[in-house]
């Protein structure tokens, strides 16, 4: 993860890229399905998800199928779960060699000059790990259910960027067909941000970080608090909310493929003014599968690109990374204590 610096003070009333028109959002209407896609919009919108992704790092996707209510399911399974005792929780603690788990406030940083984050998490991996159902019933259909409505739109969206990059429909597809199952590192993460109370000056609710995989799916709720750093550019902004939008957003690996003309998008969570509220929020990191090596494409998207650094996913000595490899050494800097 990179540094990051203390954040700025946030003005009540704040302008955000959606109140300024600044933030590209794509229509998925009439895209088909997974196994079905409408080739002709697949190509229409392959362009604008491009552009979006080259030029901002991120895009707000509508009409993508995906109902409120399934998102509202998950936000009251994992409240139900934080309201348990800690010694009910500690049950289903993060496992370091599978990442599924529960991982309590504190454990996690997003930069080596930061606090921890006080935030609480639960990842849903396809290690086969457990679920608290027993103390939470109906927490496993209410994530089983989402889980199988962002692998699908994931899919779609893995399929268009195929086409943006002039490569077969099912090249990236075919580096990432074990989505949460054995042998892919794809995460559905929950996360909830208790009330802080009265703002702690220099205080971030998820300190600035890019996401560690191919591109990233977020949804949340109305609190806010998501701020971004453009690509080519070093002022933060904030998001805004567009209600039943999905957020997605490039990582590392894409960025690795694309030798940096989809950048990975830097971003963090600052406390809103409205401080006194939890936040929710649910993030799909999707990964390619664990033995995809990540070597950059022969692609050039545009002549106004400007030329990258090395890829960040090469080593010096020993060559290309695979997915997993890349992986492990994200999480060693996450949870180095």
């Amino acid at each position: 993860m990179s540094c990051s610096s203390a954040p700025t003070a946030v003005n009540k009333g704040c302008e955000t890229l959606l109140s300024k028109c600044e933030i590209p959002i794509i229509d998925l209407e009439h895209m088909g399905t997974e196994r079905c896609p409408q080739k002709g919009v697949v190509k229409q919108v392959a362009p604008k998800l491009l552009k979006a992704l080259s030029e901002r790092g991120l895009a707000l996707l509508v009409n993508h199928g995906i109902p409120d209510c399934k998102l509202k399911a998950v936000y009251r399974a994992l409240d139900g779960f934080c309201e348990l005792p800690d010694e009910e929780r500690v049950k289903y603690e993060r496992n370091a060699a599978s990442n599924h788990g529960y991982v309590k406030p504190g454990l996690e940083k997003s930069a080596e000059d930061e606090d921890k984050e006080p935030r609480h998490a639960f990842n849903v991996t396809g290690s086969g790990g457990v679920l608290p159902e027993k103390e939470v019933p109906g927490f496993r259909d209410a994530v089983d259910e989402l889980a199988r409505d962002l692998k699908s739109l994931s899919a779609m969206l893995l399929t268009t960027l195929a086409v943006a990059l002039e490569q077969p429909p099912d090249f990236l597809l075919s580096k990432h067909t074990r989505i949460l199952g054995s042998g892919n590192e794809s995460t559905l993460r929950l996360l909830y941000y208790p009330p802080l109370g009265a703002p702690v000056p220099g205080l971030t609710r998820c300190g600035a970080h890019r996401d560690y995989g191919t591109f990233t799916l977020l949804a949340q709720d109305s609190e806010g608090g998501l701020e971004v750093q453009t690509p080519h550019g070093e002022r933060w902004s904030r998001v805004g909310h567009l209600p039943g939008a999905i957020l997605v957003n490039t990582g590392d690996i894409l960025a690795a493929w694309t030798r940096d003309q989809l950048p990975a998008l830097r971003h963090r969570v600052v406390i809103p003014e409205l401080c006194g509220r939890g936040r929710h929020s649910i993030a799909f990191f999707v990964h390619p599968d664990n033995d995809t090596l990540i070597e950059p494409l022969d692609t050039k998207l545009t002549a106004s690109v400007q030329e990258s650094a090395p890829c960040r996913l090469q080593k010096k000595k020993n060559g290309v990374l695979t997915a997993y490899q890349h992986l492990q050494r994200r999480f060693r800097e996450t949870y180095a204590s």
